[in-house]
Protein backbone atom coordinates (compact mmCIF):
# COMPACT_ATOMS: atom_id res chain seq x y z
CA UNK A 1 0.00 0.00 0.00
CA UNK A 2 1.48 2.98 -0.69
CA UNK A 3 1.45 5.80 1.99
CA UNK A 4 -0.47 8.42 -0.41
CA UNK A 5 -3.54 5.72 -0.53
CA UNK A 6 -3.70 5.59 3.02
CA UNK A 7 -3.84 9.16 3.46
CA UNK A 8 -7.00 9.23 1.33
CA UNK A 9 -8.98 6.88 3.78
CA UNK A 10 -7.43 8.03 7.02
CA UNK A 11 -7.09 11.80 8.39
CA UNK A 12 -3.77 11.34 9.09
CA UNK A 13 -2.48 15.19 9.62
CA UNK A 14 -5.00 15.24 11.99
CA UNK A 15 -4.02 11.58 13.82
CA UNK A 16 -0.10 11.19 13.05
CA UNK A 17 0.08 7.26 13.23
CA UNK A 18 2.68 7.53 10.93
CA UNK A 19 5.12 9.58 12.76
CA UNK A 20 5.99 7.57 16.11
CA UNK A 21 8.32 9.53 18.59
CA UNK A 22 6.57 13.25 16.91
CA UNK A 23 5.03 15.73 19.73
CA UNK A 24 1.70 15.44 18.09
CA UNK A 25 2.12 11.47 18.04
CA UNK A 26 2.95 11.73 21.77
CA UNK A 27 0.46 14.00 22.64
CA UNK A 28 -2.60 11.86 20.89
CA UNK A 29 -1.24 8.87 22.85
CA UNK A 30 -1.40 10.51 26.05
CA UNK A 31 -4.99 11.75 25.46
CA UNK A 32 -6.16 8.36 24.58
CA UNK A 33 -4.38 6.99 27.54
CA UNK A 34 -6.09 9.11 29.51
CA UNK A 35 -8.90 8.56 28.33
CA UNK A 36 -9.24 5.01 28.51
CA UNK A 37 -8.15 4.95 32.43
CA UNK A 38 -10.80 7.58 32.87
CA UNK A 39 -14.01 6.42 30.92
CA UNK A 40 -12.84 3.28 29.07
CA UNK A 41 -13.59 4.62 25.96
CA UNK A 42 -11.24 6.87 23.50
CA UNK A 43 -12.65 8.10 20.06
CA UNK A 44 -10.71 9.49 17.42
CA UNK A 45 -13.29 11.66 16.10
CA UNK A 46 -13.38 11.76 12.41
CA UNK A 47 -10.58 9.32 11.75
CA UNK A 48 -11.76 8.33 8.47
CA UNK A 49 -12.31 11.04 6.13
CA UNK A 50 -15.59 11.77 4.89
CA UNK A 51 -15.32 11.34 1.27
CA UNK A 52 -14.34 7.52 2.28
CA UNK A 53 -17.15 6.96 4.40
CA UNK A 54 -19.82 6.27 2.32
CA UNK A 55 -17.69 3.90 -0.10
CA UNK A 56 -17.39 1.46 2.79
CA UNK A 57 -20.78 1.55 4.25
CA UNK A 58 -22.39 0.89 0.35
CA UNK A 59 -19.78 -2.24 0.17
CA UNK A 60 -21.13 -3.89 3.08
CA UNK A 61 -24.83 -2.76 2.58
CA UNK A 62 -23.90 -5.11 -0.81
CA UNK A 63 -23.34 -8.21 1.58
CA UNK A 64 -26.41 -7.70 3.44
CA UNK A 65 -28.20 -10.76 1.65
CA UNK A 66 -25.37 -13.40 2.33
CA UNK A 67 -24.51 -11.93 5.80
CA UNK A 68 -24.97 -13.83 9.02
CA UNK A 69 -28.51 -12.87 11.36
CA UNK A 70 -28.29 -12.88 14.79
CA UNK A 71 -31.20 -13.11 16.96
CA UNK A 72 -31.67 -14.19 20.00
CA UNK A 73 -31.76 -12.95 23.65
CA UNK A 74 -29.02 -13.49 25.91
CA UNK A 75 -27.81 -12.29 29.71
CA UNK A 76 -25.23 -9.37 29.93
CA UNK A 77 -22.58 -12.11 30.22
CA UNK A 78 -22.65 -13.53 26.78
CA UNK A 79 -21.95 -16.75 28.07
CA UNK A 80 -23.90 -17.04 30.72
CA UNK A 81 -23.25 -20.08 33.40
CA UNK A 82 -25.05 -21.29 36.15
CA UNK A 83 -28.24 -19.35 35.45
CA UNK A 84 -30.72 -21.56 37.25
CA UNK A 85 -28.61 -20.60 40.25
CA UNK A 86 -29.78 -17.41 40.22
CA UNK A 87 -32.90 -15.39 41.65
CA UNK A 88 -35.83 -14.64 38.50
CA UNK A 89 -34.37 -10.68 38.48
CA UNK A 90 -30.96 -11.30 39.45
CA UNK A 91 -28.58 -9.62 36.14
CA UNK A 92 -27.20 -13.32 34.94
CA UNK A 93 -30.94 -13.87 34.49
CA UNK A 94 -31.96 -11.16 32.54
CA UNK A 95 -31.89 -11.88 29.29
CA UNK A 96 -31.63 -8.73 26.50
CA UNK A 97 -32.81 -8.86 23.31
CA UNK A 98 -29.81 -8.55 20.21
CA UNK A 99 -31.03 -8.71 16.60
CA UNK A 100 -28.34 -7.36 14.07
CA UNK A 101 -26.64 -8.72 10.53
CA UNK A 102 -22.85 -9.52 10.83
CA UNK A 103 -20.75 -9.66 7.42
CA UNK A 104 -17.74 -11.82 7.89
CA UNK A 105 -14.10 -11.20 6.79
CA UNK A 106 -14.14 -13.19 3.84
CA UNK A 107 -16.98 -11.19 2.66
CA UNK A 108 -15.33 -7.93 2.72
CA UNK A 109 -12.88 -7.52 -0.24
CA UNK A 110 -9.31 -7.46 -0.28
CA UNK A 111 -9.08 -4.52 -2.06
CA UNK A 112 -11.43 -2.70 -0.18
CA UNK A 113 -10.87 0.51 1.80
CA UNK A 114 -11.75 -1.06 5.26
CA UNK A 115 -9.01 -3.77 4.48
CA UNK A 116 -6.45 -1.23 3.95
CA UNK A 117 -7.30 0.52 7.29
CA UNK A 118 -6.98 -3.27 9.04
CA UNK A 119 -3.94 -3.87 7.53
CA UNK A 120 -2.08 -0.36 8.10
CA UNK A 121 0.81 -2.03 10.10
CA UNK A 122 1.18 1.90 11.89
CA UNK A 123 -2.47 1.93 13.33
CA UNK A 124 -1.68 -1.48 14.89
CA UNK A 125 1.38 0.00 16.63
CA UNK A 126 -0.39 2.60 17.91
CA UNK A 127 -3.66 0.65 19.12
CA UNK A 128 -0.25 -1.42 20.76
CA UNK A 129 1.20 1.11 22.68
CA UNK A 130 -2.13 2.96 23.32
CA UNK A 131 -3.27 -0.64 24.97
CA UNK A 132 0.18 -1.10 26.58
CA UNK A 133 0.83 -4.24 25.31
CA UNK A 134 4.05 -5.73 24.89
CA UNK A 135 2.72 -7.67 21.82
CA UNK A 136 -0.10 -7.10 19.79
CA UNK A 137 -1.06 -8.75 16.25
CA UNK A 138 -3.74 -8.67 14.05
CA UNK A 139 -6.07 -11.22 13.86
CA UNK A 140 -5.82 -14.27 11.19
CA UNK A 141 -9.25 -15.85 11.87
CA UNK A 142 -10.64 -16.00 8.07
CA UNK A 143 -14.02 -15.35 9.61
CA UNK A 144 -14.04 -12.70 12.33
CA UNK A 145 -10.66 -10.91 11.95
CA UNK A 146 -12.29 -8.24 10.60
CA UNK A 147 -16.52 -7.72 10.56
CA UNK A 148 -19.24 -5.36 9.98
CA UNK A 149 -22.22 -5.14 12.03
CA UNK A 150 -25.54 -3.94 10.14
CA UNK A 151 -28.71 -3.21 11.92
CA UNK A 152 -31.74 -2.83 10.61
CA UNK A 153 -35.30 -1.37 11.89
CA UNK A 154 -35.63 -2.86 15.34
CA UNK A 155 -32.35 -4.01 16.01
CA UNK A 156 -30.48 -3.68 18.97
CA UNK A 157 -27.71 -5.20 20.43
CA UNK A 158 -28.40 -5.64 24.51
CA UNK A 159 -26.83 -4.79 28.03
CA UNK A 160 -23.49 -7.11 28.01
CA UNK A 161 -20.19 -7.27 28.71
CA UNK A 162 -17.32 -8.38 26.06
CA UNK A 163 -15.14 -11.10 26.55
CA UNK A 164 -12.75 -9.27 25.44
CA UNK A 165 -10.99 -6.64 27.15
CA UNK A 166 -10.79 -4.03 24.28
CA UNK A 167 -13.19 -3.44 21.28
CA UNK A 168 -11.92 -1.64 18.16
CA UNK A 169 -14.40 -0.42 15.95
CA UNK A 170 -15.01 2.00 13.13
CA UNK A 171 -18.24 3.87 12.81
CA UNK A 172 -19.68 4.02 9.13
CA UNK A 173 -23.26 4.86 9.08
CA UNK A 174 -25.77 5.94 11.88
CA UNK A 175 -29.72 5.85 11.38
CA UNK A 176 -31.84 8.28 11.72
CA UNK A 177 -32.57 7.54 15.35
CA UNK A 178 -31.97 5.38 18.03
CA UNK A 179 -29.03 3.16 17.55
CA UNK A 180 -27.37 5.28 20.56
CA UNK A 181 -24.50 3.52 22.18
CA UNK A 182 -24.88 3.64 25.94
CA UNK A 183 -22.91 2.27 28.92
CA UNK A 184 -21.59 2.43 32.21
CA UNK A 185 -17.54 2.49 32.47
CA UNK A 186 -15.97 0.09 35.15
CA UNK A 187 -19.20 -1.18 36.68
CA UNK A 188 -17.46 -3.82 37.41
CA UNK A 189 -14.00 -4.87 38.64
CA UNK A 190 -11.87 -8.26 37.97
CA UNK A 191 -12.84 -8.50 42.10
CA UNK A 192 -16.44 -7.53 42.41
CA UNK A 193 -19.23 -8.23 40.05
CA UNK A 194 -20.97 -5.24 41.52
CA UNK A 195 -24.55 -6.66 40.62
CA UNK A 196 -26.35 -4.23 42.57
CA UNK A 197 -24.70 -1.73 40.32
CA UNK A 198 -25.20 -3.46 37.40
CA UNK A 199 -29.09 -4.29 37.77
CA UNK A 200 -29.59 -0.13 38.48
CA UNK A 201 -27.47 0.65 35.00
CA UNK A 202 -30.58 -1.99 33.40
CA UNK A 203 -33.32 -0.66 35.26
CA UNK A 204 -32.62 2.88 34.80
CA UNK A 205 -30.14 3.63 31.59
CA UNK A 206 -30.78 7.64 31.59
CA UNK A 207 -29.73 7.83 34.87
CA UNK A 208 -26.78 5.15 35.40
CA UNK A 209 -25.41 5.02 31.80
CA UNK A 210 -23.90 7.29 29.66
CA UNK A 211 -24.40 8.12 26.04
CA UNK A 212 -21.20 9.44 24.24
CA UNK A 213 -21.84 11.24 21.21
CA UNK A 214 -20.56 9.19 17.99
CA UNK A 215 -19.59 10.59 14.30
CA UNK A 216 -19.30 8.93 11.00
CA UNK A 217 -15.65 7.96 10.28
CA UNK A 218 -14.96 7.91 14.36
CA UNK A 219 -12.62 4.92 15.74
CA UNK A 220 -13.54 3.88 19.07
CA UNK A 221 -11.27 2.15 21.37
CA UNK A 222 -13.24 0.81 24.31
CA UNK A 223 -12.93 -1.44 27.40
CA UNK A 224 -16.15 -3.79 27.47
CA UNK A 225 -14.98 -6.33 29.77
CA UNK A 226 -15.70 -4.46 32.95
CA UNK A 227 -18.25 -1.70 31.18
CA UNK A 228 -21.58 -2.64 30.71
CA UNK A 229 -23.07 -1.59 27.11
CA UNK A 230 -26.20 -1.64 24.41
CA UNK A 231 -26.44 -0.07 21.59
CA UNK A 232 -30.81 0.60 21.55
CA UNK A 233 -33.19 -0.40 19.01
CA UNK A 234 -32.86 1.50 15.74
CA UNK A 235 -35.43 3.67 14.61
CA UNK A 236 -36.18 4.05 11.00
CA UNK A 237 -34.86 2.62 7.56
CA UNK A 238 -31.82 3.61 7.33
CA UNK A 239 -29.41 1.20 8.82
CA UNK A 240 -26.49 1.18 11.88
CA UNK A 241 -23.46 0.06 10.59
CA UNK A 242 -20.16 -0.33 12.45
CA UNK A 243 -16.99 -2.01 11.40
CA UNK A 244 -15.04 -4.47 14.16
CA UNK A 245 -11.07 -4.64 13.92
CA UNK A 246 -10.10 -7.97 15.92
CA UNK A 247 -6.60 -8.22 17.09
CA UNK A 248 -4.78 -10.48 20.01
CA UNK A 249 -1.53 -10.09 21.82
CA UNK A 250 -0.61 -13.71 20.06
CA UNK A 251 -0.04 -14.13 16.62
CA UNK A 252 -2.62 -16.94 14.34
CA UNK A 253 -5.63 -16.08 16.62
CA UNK A 254 -8.15 -17.56 15.09
CA UNK A 255 -11.86 -17.12 16.59
CA UNK A 256 -13.47 -20.76 18.20
CA UNK A 257 -14.68 -22.82 16.22
CA UNK A 258 -17.66 -23.87 17.84
CA UNK A 259 -18.68 -19.57 17.39
CA UNK A 260 -18.27 -19.82 13.71
CA UNK A 261 -20.44 -23.18 13.53
CA UNK A 262 -22.85 -21.09 15.78
CA UNK A 263 -22.15 -17.67 13.09
CA UNK A 264 -22.15 -20.22 9.60
CA UNK A 265 -25.45 -21.78 11.01
CA UNK A 266 -27.34 -18.37 10.80
CA UNK A 267 -26.20 -17.75 6.55
CA UNK A 268 -28.50 -17.81 4.12
CA UNK A 269 -29.07 -21.07 2.29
Amino acid sequence: MQASDIRQIIDLDRYPLDRPGHPDYKRLLAAGREALARSALFSMAQFVRAEAIEPMARELEARLALSCRYERARNAYVYGFGENDWPADHPRTQRHACRYNQVLNHQIANDSALRQIFYYQPLTDFLRELCGFETFYRSDCPHLALTAKLAGEGDTDGWHFDTNDVVFSLLLQVPEAGGDFEYAPFVRSEDDENYDAVARVVADPRREARRPAMGLGDFNVFMGDLSLHRVTPVVGPRRRIVALFSYDRHPGMVFDQAYIDELYASMPR
